[in-house]
């Protein structure tokens, strides 16, 4: 007999033993209605394991797996989950007590196939700082693309997983999983769920606290150039993307966007990268100067190519494949 499951929440978790347990304490507050709580234990070496274990409720489902990937333990649950609505968290955040269902009430309300919340910004003490967006179109429906349009032209476009809820019917009508990396695939994932052109609801409800986590692993000095070599290939897809036949009608703003994703690229890079000659080369080979071009709306990414050409294409380093590999460890 099949279960009629509301809402499937998924959540990654990697060294996670000290906030893990109330997070997942505070969705199965919710009794009102049918949910599942996955969790996918990325091979942590703390004891977030023996805290998940301690909790005895059918409602939480627990997988442990070897070391993969954020995205890889997203793609996990994804196969399995069984609900009408997916949720992605972090594992180390915070939600409203009644999270879930304020936003299944929205989703079923709007009748759309995805809905983005808003969030706040905190501190590791609590304190609340400010939204995590303001120009998107609260309270209005607008097909993926449109959004798309209407993202990159106000230089705003929330890629956060955690600001949707999203029907299952629509990640299955069109294969959606996340391409497995160590950072920023959340970008393509939601470039994908725009592009196939579902319907959009926007909410300004900031049920969500983004902690600024100190001791997270994109904080970590070692971490940096991994990070910038994962947006050397984002934005290659994305520009990849562009070229496909699927992506015409937003080939224009997708080129856009990744010059803006370029822009966050070259920030990491100039302050804080280690081994900038690698991952220059990295970037150098995956992404051609004359193909960000198009992308140019306006006198400020001008100057922004101008800079970019300074700092990436023109100095003489050799882009060997050995550097690039070194790139992708």
């Amino acid at each position: 007999m099949k279960i009629n499951m509301d809402i499937s929440v998924i959540i990654p978790a990697f060294n996670a033993a000290d906030s893990i347990g109330a997070l997942v304490h505070t969705l199965l507050g919710e009794t009102t209605l049918n949910t599942e709580i996955i969790v996918v234990d990325d091979g942590s070496t703390d004891e977030t394991w023996t805290v998940l274990r301690t909790i005895t409720d059918e409602r939480l489902i627990l997988i442990r797996q070897e070391n993969q990937g954020v995205y890889a333990a997203r793609n996990t649950a994804l196969a399995i989950h069984r609900g009408d609505w997916v949720v992605f968290l972090d594992a180390d955040d915070r939600v409203a007590a009644d999270f879930l269902q304020e936003r299944l009430r929205t989703a079923r309300e709007a009748q759309a196939d995805v809905v983005l919340f808003n969030a706040r910004h905190a501190d590791s003490a609590g304190d609340l700082r400010h939204p995590v967006h303001r120009k998107q179109p609260y309270g209005h429906t607008l097909t993926g693309q449109q959004w798309i349009r209407h993202c990159v032209s106000q230089r705003e476009w929330p890629h956060y997983l955690w600001l949707q809820i999203i029907r299952s019917a629509y990640i299955r009508e069109h294969d959606l999983r996340f391409q497995e990396g160590k950072s920023h695939k959340d970008i393509l994932w939601t470039i994908q769920l725009a592009t196939a052109d579902g319907r959009f609801y926007f909410s300004d409800r900031q049920d969500y606290l983004w902690v600024n986590n100190p001791a997270s692993i994109t904080h970590r000095p070692d971490y940096y150039d991994i990070r910038a070599v994962s947006y050397s290939d984002v934005i290659a897809d994305i520009l990849a993307f562009s070229a496909q036949r699927q992506y015409r009608p937003v080939r224009r703003e997708l080129v856009r966007h990744a010059l803006v994703e370029s822009r966050h690229f070259l920030g990491l890079y100039r302050r804080r990268v280690s081994d900038r000659q690698v991952v220059r080369a990295c970037f150098r080979a995956r992404i051609a100067f004359r193909h960000l071009v198009p992308g140019v709306s306006n006198l400020s990414d001008v100057f922004f190519l101008l800079k970019l050409a300074r700092n990436i294409y023109l100095p003489c380093v050799r882009n060997t494949p050995a550097a690039v590999s070194q790139a992708r460890r």
